[in-house]
């Protein structure tokens, strides 16, 4: 084409491949400004979701052999069976401590963080252990819970538990004085 010449449809101005790939370069830019948009708002939209809440654990120490443990059995799996949580959502499990009654009570004191809700036989066997003694006066009767039980049947949360555990071992010591 000469320069003088005019453009028209048979002989543009610039050639027919030019416009071409201009044009789909601007496509190419708009498809991925598009897709980086979408992405970003699909991305930013997404929550990590929350990792599984684990439980809290209520270590219990208590008799095994005592009159009212096999009673005391049914309730731990009505409780749990009731799926009981804390206000966090935590689910609630109770663990009944296997070691000697007798010798885990002695060794009860201010600091032992291994037990998280202790319910005593009768209030005589909190005589050996005066961390127990302190605590006896705060303690809650539980005998309503149970089925032959002696006349008062203290259970004590330690001092030193907080938190969760607390919240936890107080749930189950409220359930254990509903009647069943």
């Amino acid at each position: 084409m000469l320069p003088f010449e005019p453009a028209n449809a048979f002989h543009p101005a610039k050639p027919l491949c030019s416009r071409y790939y201009v044009g789909m370069a601007q496509r190419l830019k708009l498809a991925v400004a598009i897709s980086l948009i979408l992405a970003f708002s699909l991305f930013s939209g997404c929550k990590p979701r929350k990792p599984k809440s684990s439980s809290v654990v209520v270590h219990l120490l208590r008799n095994l052999n005592s009159v009212y443990g096999s009673n005391l059995d049914r309730r731990i799996l009505d409780f749990e069976g009731s799926n009981p949580r804390v206000k966090s959502g935590q689910h609630i499990d109770i663990q009944s401590e296997t070691s000697d009654y007798k010798e885990m009570l002695r060794r009860q004191n201010s600091n032992s963080d291994n037990v998280t809700l202790i319910i005593l036989d009768s209030p005589d066997d909190a005589g050996s252990n005066s961390a127990l003694q302190v605590a006896l006066p705060q303690a809650t009767n539980v005998c309503a819970g149970l089925q032959g039980c002696p006349a008062v049947i203290p259970a004590i949360i330690p001092a030193q538990v907080s938190g969760n555990d607390r919240e936890a071992a107080q749930a189950f010591v409220d359930f254990l004085q509903k009647a069943p």
